[in-house]
């Protein structure tokens, strides 16, 4: 019994060990293709060196760097229009002129005047001319001509006579005075001597004003003719010593009231025309030809380009963020493949409130123009807070967070296909990628399997 025992159980072991060894082969084999086909399910991501950056997004519209509503200064029939929308213009450019005859004319009377006042300064600085000192000698020869004329014009033979007959009549005077006063006669004759000396005295002064008529007379003409010969010397003397301070003060004073004048009228000129105050692109004309023109109605829209802007509107928890000078990004809603490098600008220091929501306006500015951005555009402004270079840089997928404690892990996908969860320490953090400062290294495989609901990355 013992024996046909042992042989049943031989013919059992022998029967079933094929079939044990067939069953874990099968197992072995199909662990394999398991593992395998865990493997293929998951995600991979070589770990590499590159650059983190960390943005914070904003919406806005595309802006003008500057823009103008220009207008005419003063009423006036608009001569000619000489742009149209879409055109572009420099600074300084004519974009539509008044009619300007009236403001012509007083310009030119204006220059006239500032002509007359500056040659006639010239003239007193430029002294007397030929014509000027040859008419003063001549003034001066003609004086002195009438004053020698008016000298000799008395006889002095005329004059001696009747100085001698003074001195005659004086002489008699005398004698007719000493027999008066020595005379004892009767009454009668006394009164006959009276009578004598009052003769005497008579003709005596007939005389002596003879004598002083024909003297004053030659006096009186010499002195007036002697007045005109200085009159003459001193305007030759004038013309040879120049324009006195006075004079070139008045001139000065001429001269810069009519520059002021024409200053004035060209001023008036000027707002007859209307310029490009900067370079630009003409966005709007509203007035023609012959129609009227009215202060403070714009007639040309003018639209700075280079470069173009973006307001966005930032939280302000984020705004703390950010500063001006910082790097960022801009895509555009109509050009969703177009990434537009840009610069922060300013940054508002007053706060937009709407429905309890505080915002502060941030502007960035497009450095480089692209034909295909226009006004008004919807776009994305990503601003570049923070960017570091040659670091190890992880998508943020791959890593999980464990919520309780703080800590990050990332699973590593070692030669045999197995994975091992690692933590890792992480640097800068960004909304898509962080950077990993310790826990893997360059070349690593990292994988996740991303269509598992218990995965929960910081990108999550």
């Amino acid at each position: 019994m013992k024996v046909r025992r042992t042989i049943f159980v031989l013919v059992i072991i022998t029967l079933t060990l094929p079939a044990l060894l067939f069953a874990r082969r099968a197992g072995q084999e199909t662990e394999s293709a398991q593992t395998a086909a865990d493997v293929q399910s998951l995600t991979q991501y070589v770990v590499t060196t590159g650059t983190l950056e960390v943005t914070i997004s904003a919406l806005g519209f595309v802006e003008a760097d500057q823009s103008a509503a220009i207008s005419f200064s003063a009423p006036g029939r608009i001569a000619e229009v000489l742009v149209r929308s879409g055109d572009t213009v420099r600074s300084g450019d004519m974009l539509a002129r008044q009619s300007d005859e009236t403001q012509q004319l007083a310009l030119d009377a204006a220059r006239l005047q500032l002509d007359a006042a500056q040659l006639q300064r010239e003239n007193l600085l430029a002294g007397p001319d030929e014509t000027d000192l040859a008419i003063a000698d001549a003034n001066i020869d003609a004086a002195m001509g009438a004053y020698n004329s008016v000298a000799n014009a008395v006889d002095p033979d005329q004059l001696r006579a009747a100085e001698l007959q003074y001195a005659a009549a004086q002489q008699a005077l005398t004698d007719a005075q000493t027999r008066r006063s020595t005379s004892n006669g009767s009454p009668e004759q006394i009164a006959l001597l009276d009578a004598r000396v009052g003769e005497a005295s008579f003709n005596a002064e007939i005389s002596r004003l003879s004598v002083e008529s024909l003297r004053q007379g030659a006096s009186g003409q010499a002195g007036a003719a002697w007045a005109r010969v200085e009159q003459a010397q001193a305007e030759q003397d004038r013309l040879l010593a120049g324009p006195t301070q006075a004079q070139m003060d008045s001139a000065d004073a001429a001269v810069a009231r009519a520059q002021l004048a024409v200053d004035r009228a060209q001023q008036a000129v000027d707002r007859t025309v209307l310029t490009a105050p900067f370079d630009g692109l003409v966005t709007g004309v509203n007035g023609q030809a012959g129609s009227i023109s009215l202060p403070a109605v714009a007639v040309v829209t003018l639209a700075d380009l280079d470069p173009l802007r973006l307001r966005v509107q930032v939280d302000e928890i984020d705004v703390r963020q950010v500063r001006t000078g910082m790097d960022a990004r801009v895509r555009l809603d109509a050009l969703p493949s177009l990434s537009l490098p840009a610069r922060l600008e300013t940054i508002d220091l007053i706060p937009a409130i709407e429905g309890g929501i505080v915002n502060y306006g941030v502007e960035v500015v497009l450095p480089e123009a692209d034909p295909r951005v226009r006004l008004g555009m919807t776009a994305e402004a990503q601003i570049v807070t923070a960017r570091r270079d040659g670091v190890l840089v992880v998508p943020n997928q791959y890593i999980r967070l464990d919520r309780r404690t703080g800590e990050a892990f990332v699973s590593l996908l070692q030669a045999d296909g197995t994975l091992v969860e690692t933590r890792v320490g992480l640097g800068l953090q960004g909304s898509d990628a962080s950077e990993v400062v310790e826990g893997v290294r360059d070349g690593d495989v990292l994988a996740v399997d991303l269509g598992s609901d218990s995965i929960t990355g910081l990108g999550g």
